[in-house]
């Protein structure tokens, strides 16, 4: 178990490192994750339609 634990810590130390030269990390938005995040909330007034035909 040891074992096991002990190669995914040194591949993910590989990987981040790799990322890191390559200017891949989120400090320097150029990460190639997509992003998830709400847009910007926009606040429109509410108005009624006053050229509507009845």
């Amino acid at each position: 178990m040891n074992k096991l634990l002990s190669l995914i810590t040194r591949g993910w130390q590989k990987y981040t490192s790799w990322c890191d030269k390559m200017g891949l990390t989120e400090n320097s938005q150029r990460c190639c994750m997509p992003r998830l995040q709400d847009p910007p909330l926009e606040k429109k007034p509410l108005t009624k339609d006053t050229g509507k035909s009845s």
